[in-house]
């Protein structure tokens, strides 16, 4: 496919990229300054950039627009598309701002300025250090600046900086969510998805002497900075083994008293963790129940969680609980009570498989392709109508096959897990 080199100046610069068919591509545009690894960001000075070629070991963004209203010239406020702004997830420990599962071509031909976010992850993005204020991150920080600079520069590229979407994914939910607690939310965007959202269930100061031990070093800018990249990914390896069954970085706890008031849409794959090898042996054991009953406070249960938990999953998934319970306790969990709890609107949209398991990441390819799930997306980034029921009072969720595009409304289905994770004991 040709294309053809094209320039917008905006406030940061002249960002030079490409046009294919009817759309503009902007790759990894720098957006931040980070004087050091383990130092917060700083706004990046207005300079002229190269953006044709993907940079994904940078802290950058990526720009996918439609084409004409930029080749024409003729930007105004009326004109302006809507915004969708993706941050990418992995655990805190990889991805980037140019994963292929969500790239932007399907989602500019619909007429949406579509912005994939990066930031930093591993111990350059969330490790902590005394100096921190309290519940800052540099991944957040990181996300921030990003959301910033698309507020003073997308209408250049022909986006309206008043509707923007933010949606993240996994870790990626979990940021995303962060950025939506009143002490970080700065106007940035208009409303919120999160899918599949991790909150790792000890803070990095409980985690800490941990990490200590395994790195062999102080707990410092100066001695993070000072270790190699092969010291730094030997040492974590260590540390990350330690939290299997958790996120072994991320902002946490989930407070959810403390989002400001903006509409939220969370989801989940119904099976998630379903099909990690390990679970298949405990669930072809004649002793699993007793393996489960052990395994549940490593997962978070709350003393006496787990029975009323275990009897509704046995009902719902004879042959594997196993997964079941991963998925239970690592993601559907704070999606119900984000739904349940935060104070502005909330949906929840749950999506399903017939030929098989809904498994973790499923759903990104659709949602970023030309599909119907994709139509859907860009209607609620358009007018933020999601077209199903709120979750409060009747705990509505959309249930949504990725196989077949059908979809209908159930009711209480994720019930069961809110129960079990109570932490006042009082429906346990």
């Amino acid at each position: 496919m040709s294309s053809a080199p094209f320039d917008v100046t905006c406030p940061a610069g002249t960002i030079t990229g490409y046009l294919t068919e009817d759309v503009a591509h902007f790759h990894s545009i720098e957006y931040s300054h980070i004087p050091g690894n383990f130092e917060n960001p700083e706004p990046a000075s207005p300079r002229d950039q190269d953006a044709r070629t993907p940079h994904p070991e940078k802290v950058a963004l990526t720009i996918t627009a439609p084409s004409a209203p930029l080749v024409a010239g003729n930007l105004t406020t009326s004109s302006l598309a809507p915004v969708l702004v993706y941050v990418h997830g992995g655990r805190y420990e990889h991805g980037s701002h140019e994963d292929r599962r969500a790239e932007g071509t399907p989602t500019a031909k619909a007429g949406i300025v579509h912005v994939q976010l990066g930031y930093r992850v591993g111990l350059p993005g969330l490790a902590r250090f005394r100096d921190d204020e309290p519940h800052r991150y540099r991944a957040i920080e990181d996300l921030q600046l990003g959301l910033e600079w698309i507020q003073r520069n997308i209408e250049s590229f022909g986006g309206d900086p008043t509707n923007v979407t933010l949606l993240g994914q996994s870790a990626g939910a979990n940021a995303v969510l962060w950025l939506a607690r009143r002490d970080h939310y700065r106007g940035a965007f208009r409303r919120v998805i999160a899918l599949s959202p991790g909150f790792p269930r000890e803070s990095f100061e409980e985690r800490k002497t941990t990490l200590r031990q395994v790195m062999k070093k102080p707990i410092t800018r100066s001695s993070l900075a000072s270790m190699s990249e092969e010291e730094l990914n030997a040492g974590y390896k260590k540390f990350r083994t330690k939290y299997n069954l958790d996120m072994a970085l991320g902002p946490t706890p989930l407070e959810c008293a403390q989002l400001a008031d903006v509409p939220l849409i969370l989801g989940s794959t119904r099976d998630e963790f379903y099909n990690i090898p390990a679970t298949q042996k405990i669930d072809r054991s004649p002793f699993r129940g007793i393996a489960l009953r052990y395994l549940a406070p490593r997962l978070g249960f709350p003393r006496n969680g787990f029975k009323p938990w275990y009897q509704v999953a046995q009902f719902l998934d004879r042959d594997r609980p196993t997964g079941r319970m991963i998925g239970d306790a690592i993601i559907r969990r704070w999606a119900a009570e984000v739904a349940e709890k935060a104070p502005g609107q909330t949906w929840m949209v749950e999506f399903t498989r017939s030929s098989g398991p809904a498994l973790h990441c499923e759903e990104l390819r659709p949602l970023f392709g030309r599909t119907e799930l994709a139509t859907w997306l860009q209607e609620f980034v358009r007018t933020g109508e999601p077209g199903f029921d709120e979750y409060r009072p009747e705990h509505a969720i959309w249930e949504y096959n990725l196989d077949d595009g059908s979809h209908r409304v159930a009711h209480s289905s994720l019930d069961y897990i809110s129960a079990a994770f109570a932490q006042d004991g009082s429906l346990l």
